[in-house]
């Protein structure tokens, strides 16, 4: 070594090393290897119940962060830069790809891959793959075009080039799979969205295409003299790239077939936000079985109630009430009946249609859950939200809010005033909000901004809009402080006075 003191590239090098080591001893424990690149992935095999296991999410996470810093402090800073300026925005780029491809084009690629059941198509050609003709033969496609798609995608690990034209199914591409036969997929290109095999695939459609074309005006809309400063939901970067001046959501709820198949797209897709997290993750922060028998919860905005699905099956006792627009609720509907038709059939779990800006119907509610819903408006319609539940709660009810927490990028000391909150340490030299590893909070924060004119996601923000809404009641928030789902805090409001605790 040159020098006692190591240097960043070797800091770098020991932090993924250090975290191989963890999960690899874990594995051997369980007798198990990690899974191949080259395999298809299978959610429900026993290495992949390890792999989400805290220790390994953290060991995970650190390879992760240290590997992406790695590659922009060894790469040439103009190749770094160039290929950033032709990123977009990615939700979660770890379930499809690598950190460097110039994002738009890999989102474009990733959706005609989806959209032309080439992955279905190359799926069933098994572990030989398939050439790029029978391919094309099979979806009245280009040929040559089918290979510079697949090619590119397969130079950033999503599909296989096994030989050459010749394309096979892998870890990253089994993840955009409908699970559905290709001749039902290629039939039926406009309705591929409600098939219910991974709902991340319909995640990624979304990504890549209002949020992606969105996100394109992001600089007209931050330089423009009026929707700079606006926080209205209507003037956004995507009313610029669609010429439109309804919000999202009046524009998703129009009746022409494009808006009725986006509208439903993101319902489904909504349902996959589940998927990026451990699924006892909506157990881990309050205690749910600790509310008396027979409590009512208010799932609010809930969607299809993915998330109350999770608590209805695991705390039997507990009556669940999912409130959403109408054609959400529609939805819910055969959710429900194909996933746990009983607590319909029994009265346990009911579906109501509610705009959570008007008064909150339900006045007995020991819980009002809000998943994911506080980052879609600003402080002014967050405030609103929470003030209608207020006037509806009990002194006993909690206000249980989930969202990300953005970090800042450099050390803070954002949980000093809270009682027990002491954040995981970050080894030198990662960044302080852990880099690559965490980029999902600062994904979901633009995309609100660009789609919706959604709040700064910051401690402080949600802290003060609390103080302002719910002052008088106890009221818990419960966080996701720690966006790799580590870690959640709560806000508990007495009287004229609140404090945070950390409490999972």
């Amino acid at each position: 070594m040159a020098s006692e003191t190591l240097s960043p590239l070797r800091l770098l090098g020991q932090i993924i090393n250090d975290s191989i080591d963890i999960i690899e001893e874990r594995l051997a424990e369980a007798s198990v290897s990690f899974p191949s690149l080259d395999d298809p992935f299978n959610p429900t095999s026993k290495v992949e119940s390890i792999l989400v296991e805290p220790d390994i999410i953290s060991a995970t996470s650190h390879i992760v962060a240290a590997a992406a810093q790695l590659l922009v402090t060894v790469r040439h800073p103009v190749q770094t830069v160039f290929d950033d300026s032709l990123r977009q925005v990615a939700l979660n780029e770890q379930m499809v790809g690598c950190t460097d491809a110039p994002q738009f084009l890999r989102s474009s690629c990733i959706r005609a891959a989806i959209d032309g059941s080439l992955v279905e198509i190359v799926r069933e050609a098994g572990a030989q793959g398939i050439h790029v003709n029978d391919i094309a033969a099979k979806n009245n496609t280009d040929p040559l075009k089918v290979a510079r798609i697949l090619r590119f995608l397969s130079n950033h690990h999503i599909f296989r080039e096994i030989t050459p034209n010749v394309f096979a199914s892998n870890r990253l591409s089994s993840v955009l799979d409908s699970g559905k036969p290709s001749k039902e997929t290629v039939a039926n290109t406009a309705d591929r969205h409600i098939f219910v095999h991974l709902v991340l695939q319909r995640l990624r459609r979304m990504t890549a295409d209002e949020m992606m074309k969105s996100a394109a005006y992001l600089p007209e809309a931050f330089l423009d003299p009026k929707l700079s400063f606006s926080i209205e939901p209507n003037e956004t970067s995507l009313n610029m790239a669609f010429g439109t001046k309804m919000s999202l959501f009046e524009w998703y709820n129009q009746k022409d077939p494009e808006s009725v198949a986006r509208s439903q797209r993101f319902r489904i897709a909504m349902t996959g936000m589940t998927k990026m997290e451990p699924e006892t993750a909506i157990l881990s922060g309050f205690q749910w079985k600790d509310l008396p028998e027979g409590s009512t919860i208010v799932d609010v905005g809930g969607g299809v109630g993915s998330s109350s699905l999770i608590i209805a099956k695991t705390v039997p006792h507990l009556n669940i009430v999912i409130q959403d627009q109408p054609q959400t609720i529609a939805d819910a509907k055969e959710f429900w009946i194909t996933n746990m038709p009983s607590a319909i059939s029994s009265g346990r779990v009911k579906l109501q249609v509610h705009d959570f800006f008007q008064p909150q119907p339900i006045k007995v509610a020991l819980a009002f859950l809000l998943r994911f819903i506080m980052h879609d408006w600003a402080d002014p319609y967050a405030k609103k939200i929470l003030k209608s539940l207020r006037a509806s709660a009990t002194p006993e009810t909690k206000l249980i809010i989930v969202d990300c927490i953005v970090s800042y990028s450099c050390n803070a000391a954002i949980t000093e005033d809270i009682p027990g909150a002491v954040l995981p340490p970050v080894p030198a030299p990662l960044l302080p909000s852990f880099g690559k590893a965490n980029s999902l909070a600062y994904q979901i924060d633009l995309q609100m901004w660009v789609s919706c004119n959604g709040p700064r996601t910051y401690p402080g923000p949600f802290r003060c809009i609390g103080g302002q809404t719910v002052v008088g009641r106890l009221f818990g928030f419960i966080i996701f402080l720690d966006p790799l789902f580590l870690r959640l805090c709560q806000f508990l409001f007495e009287g004229s006075t609140y404090r945070l605790v950390v409490v999972g």
